[in-house]
């Protein structure tokens, strides 16, 4: 994890306002997906904001997103930001493609 945010704050610091006009903003947090089975449209919404907690590093903010089924509604918002938003999303699963669905026997 700190490897992540390492890696991630050396790019806000290459590609920030030194630059150009766009700033690279790293936001933290998890994401509620929609079941496996869904198959139609999603998008994504911020269902509230996080204080700094012991998971965050260097003080950052966290998010809880989560998928919701249809398309995006239209933006209420008068102007777009020149900020780029990198989001990294924590996901919580049982296993990743199937490696857990028949794990190895143990020989006793």
């Amino acid at each position: 994890m700190k490897a992540i945010a390492k890696r991630l704050r050396r790019l806000e610091d290459r590609f920030g306002p030194a630059s150009g006009p766009r700033r690279m903003v790293v936001q933290y947090g998890y994401l509620k997906r929609l079941p496996e089975d869904y198959t139609g449209p999603r998008h994504t919404v911020t269902v509230r904001r996080l204080p700094p907690g012991p998971g965050a590093y260097s003080g950052e903010d966290w998010f809880e997103w989560e998928e919701r089924p249809g398309p995006e509604p239209a933006s209420n918002t008068a102007g777009l930001s020149d900020d780029l938003v990198l989001q990294v999303c924590f996901v919580e699963t049982t296993g990743l493609h199937g490696c857990y669905d028949n794990p190895p026997r143990r020989n006793s």
